[in-house]
């Protein structure tokens, strides 16, 4: 029996549910932090779709789909601590491939070229980062953010997107809702 079949997801009927439920994940547990505010991989994954959408008008229905699901297999494998996933070697590298295989069984590992793959990785890190400095302002200046915002700005000079960036940061800083 293959692992995923261990995790409830053979036959439709189970997959469908499966795929449902996922939104309701809760973020940040790993984080002691960011634990107590509340925040689901549903939200998240809106989130990054709708960062997809506004800094890549030219992107692909496979970059949007992987927005909108990246994180669907985090209900059946857990996520990992940023510092674990640093550091962890092999055991990291396990469990992204267990998260794969249980995104496949789902029908949702999409097909990505390394730009889409950037792309999403940098949607996913700037809705954490943002959602950091909505929610817990004075957490941006430790525990690893000033480097994310760093990364965020660099990142997003490669991809072509920077002055968007740039500007939503700003914004976020200053809590500018307009």
């Amino acid at each position: 029996m293959t692992v995923c079949a261990d995790m409830g997801l053979e036959g439709l009927d189970n997959r469908l549910y499966a795929l449902w439920a996922t939104g309701f994940t809760r973020r940040w547990h790993m984080n002691p932090a960011m634990s107590c505010f509340d925040d689901y991989n549903c939200g998240h994954q809106g989130r990054c779709a709708q960062l997809v959408i506004t800094l890549f008008p030219d992107h692909s229905i496979e970059l949007l789909r992987a927005a909108v699901t990246h994180d669907a297999a985090e209900s059946r494998v857990g996520d990992l601590a940023r510092p674990f996933k640093e550091c962890g070697g092999d055991l990291v590298k396990a469990h992204a491939a267990l998260e794969g295989q249980v995104l496949r069984a789902m029908g949702f590992k999409e097909p990505l070229t390394l730009d889409e793959a950037m792309r999403l990785q940098l949607v996913d890190y700037l809705d954490a980062f943002l959602f950091v400095e909505l929610r817990h302002p004075a957490e941006v200046a430790r525990n690893g953010w000033p480097e994310a915002r760093d990364w965020l700005l660099l990142r997003s000079r490669l991809l072509n997107c920077h002055d968007e960036v740039a500007g939503i940061l700003s914004a976020s800083a200053k809590a500018d809702f307009t």
